[in-house]
């Protein structure tokens, strides 16, 4: 038996979806990606704060590697085992979105100067 993934749709900061699709944050783009590469909308999970990163929560390790497969290559994913909720596996995909060079680009900073003036991070990327 998988995971009821509708057990986190309780919470008043979750939107609740069609086919039990849950979501914490503006993350439609995602959704659209994932549906527009072929991977079926049912039974998830989506947390983050915005499109370039967050993270699919999934009843199984095979829907997990199927995500990434879909985020691929416009976001650099990692699938994993996230735990155990009432003696029932929960898988976990990440992602974080690439650059069109295929690099990594910073979510959350995309500007960081040190004190002595050196800039160390340029438009999301590790100078």
């Amino acid at each position: 038996m998988t995971f009821d993934m509708s057990k986190f749709g309780d919470s008043r900061w979750v939107t609740t979806h069609p086919h039990n699709v849950h979501t914490h944050g503006a993350l439609e783009p995602v959704l659209s990606i994932l549906d527009v590469r072929g991977f079926a909308l049912h039974d998830l999970f989506l947390i983050g704060l915005n499109d370039s990163c967050g993270t699919l929560v999934l009843p199984t390790e095979s829907r997990a590697e199927n995500a990434a497969a879909a985020l691929e290559p416009a976001y650099e994913t990692r699938v994993y085992l996230m735990g155990r909720r009432d003696d029932e596996e929960v898988w976990a995909t990440d992602y974080t979105r690439r650059a069109p060079d295929g690099t990594t680009l910073s979510a959350f900073i995309t500007d960081l100067t040190l004190k002595d003036g050196r800039q160390v991070i340029r438009d999301g990327r590790w100078v």
